[in-house]
């Protein structure tokens, strides 16, 4: 019984890290979003594409979050625990590179040759900034802060360890997929195929 205990509250610690992965998405989602509008190609079909994906990926992990809710339930000691999360985290340790990546191609060069906020500050570069660097219809300073925060999530140091730590904190991302076939129960569509293709069958008639 302590050790199912002790299962069950690991199983509610691991919903913390679920909704750190979501604000996550929702930051990188949102941030490709403003990008794209700060520099006026929100509207492009391609760039709608590529915030379209990142948008599909976040609304997915809030479905799922919703799944893992509802299948909460009642331990036979007595402990509430969540539904199954076991595709999740290898989900995100594959959506999340591609999710940077999504940001990096959104934001283009911008995000490698943005001024500082001493170069804002400096009267003698300004004026050049204000007209040189601006968006549509947004000034140097939003320009420039917006693609320095993606810069962090998407090309500094820091940026780069956060990736490489979506994509392991989970385990071995084979070793899971390995591990999710091996529990996850076909016996019922199997049952049914073999039933199936155990008679003849008329040509061009699946029966299904």
């Amino acid at each position: 019984p302590l050790l199912r205990d002790f299962a069950a509250g690991i199983n509610f610690t691991e919903w913390a890290n679920l909704c750190r992965i979501h604000e996550r998405m929702k930051l990188m989602t949102a941030v490709a979003t403003m990008i794209a509008e700060a520099i006026g190609v929100l509207e492009y079909r391609e760039v709608a594409a590529k915030v379209g994906e990142m948008t599909m990926y976040t609304q997915m992990w809030h479905h799922a979050m919703e799944g893992v809710e509802h299948g909460a339930h009642m331990g036979e000691g007595g402990v509430m625990a969540l539904g199954s999360m076991a595709g999740m985290n290898i989900y995100f340790a594959q959506t999340s590179a591609r999710m940077v990546q999504l940001l990096r191609e959104v934001s283009g060069s911008g995000l490698i040759m943005q001024p500082s906020e001493n170069d804002l500050a400096n009267p003698e570069l300004r004026p050049y900034l204000d007209r040189y660097m601006r968006g549509k219809s947004v000034d140097a300073e939003y320009k420039s802060r917006l693609y320095r925060l993606a810069h962090d999530l998407a090309v500094s140091s820091s940026g780069m360890r956060q990736e490489v730590y979506e994509y392991w904190h989970g385990g071995d991302p084979n070793r899971n997929r390995i591990n999710l076939l091996r529990g996850y129960d076909q016996s019922d569509i199997r049952a049914r195929i073999e039933e199936l293709v155990s008679r003849p069958l008329p040509h061009g008639e699946s029966g299904v």
